[in-house]
């Protein structure tokens, strides 16, 4: 378990991909919606673990296309990084 949280989340997304908070939401497609490509997803995966401090495998964020299954990946299989 770990602290992130959904609106937290959501503003670090925003802060990453310059759409705002608000317009974000579960359902919101990182492709389509925040004009990511995969790459992209990827860097924003970077900077959600960076910010939360926490580790997942690559190899599963990139099966995620919606914002809200990133959220729970994270939330659920994320481990806190020790440095």
């Amino acid at each position: 378990m770990n602290d992130l949280n959904w609106n937290s989340f959501k503003q670090a997304i925003s802060d990453y991909v310059g759409v705002d908070a608000a317009e974000i939401n579960e359902d919101t497609d990182v492709y389509d919606d925040l004009y990511l490509d995969s790459l992209g997803l990827f860097g924003l995966g970077a900077h959600i673990t960076d910010s939360y401090k926490v580790s997942v495998p690559l190899s599963l964020v990139a099966a995620i296309s919606k914002v809200g299954d990133m959220f729970r990946l994270l939330k659920e299989k994320g481990t806190p990084l020790t440095r």
